[in-house]
């Protein structure tokens, strides 16, 4: 069935280039061109099938990526609420420190010594704010990064469904052709019976 359709469609192509068939001597097809263009089907075959599996795999790899994203941008929403966390527990010691300095202002050692504690926690959280920073920095970066690769990714993709959709376009294109010869081709045997 194949081979049919192959020389139905050789036949057909060879055709095209002569308008009179009655005038023009006829071209036979031999053993050898049938299996080349068998060959150059084949290979054009798989060669679509290729490049859809290319675009699947990079859909696929722009899905994890997103994934990945989403799960930076998770972990960074939990960073925020550890350092808001964080920040209230410095200003409750900072209230707790200033009510025990205005109701035990006799006990100075007592009072110095909740000085040097909340300025412990103030460094403490100062290391804190600057590593958070750090963090988001890194994690914007990071973001920015995979943002950039997402971007490369659909532009190629974009180019390969371009470059099916034309050899699509000049596949349908002969094959219409290629029927009209075909149909003309009838019609005019009609008036030329042999």
């Amino acid at each position: 069935m194949k081979r049919t359709f192959l020389l139905y469609a050789l036949a057909v192509c060879c055709c095209l280039p002569f308008p009179v068939a009655a005038q023009e001597r006829q071209y036979t097809i031999t053993e050898t061109e049938l299996t080349q263009l068998e060959i150059i089907s084949e290979s054009l075959a798989i060669s679509k099938q290729n490049q859809q599996l290319q675009a699947n795999s990079l859909t696929e790899q722009l899905r994890a990526q997103e994934r990945q994203a989403k799960t930076l941008a998770v972990s960074l929403q939990q960073a925020k609420q550890k350092a808001n966390s964080l920040t209230e527990r410095l200003r409750a010691q900072e209230r707790q420190a200033k009510t025990l300095a205005v109701s035990l202002q006799e006990v100075e050692q007592k009072a110095k010594a909740l000085n040097s504690q909340l300025q412990t926690e103030r460094a403490s959280l100062k290391d804190l704010r600057t590593s958070y920073n750090k963090s988001e920095q890194e994690a914007a970066a990071t973001i920015a990064e995979k943002q950039a690769l997402i971007d490369e990714q659909k532009d190629k993709l974009h180019r390969r469904m371009i470059v099916i959709i034309t050899l699509s376009g000049a596949l349908a294109l002969m094959i219409f052709a290629m029927a009209a010869k075909y149909f003309l081709k009838y019609k005019f045997s009609l008036f030329h019976p042999p």
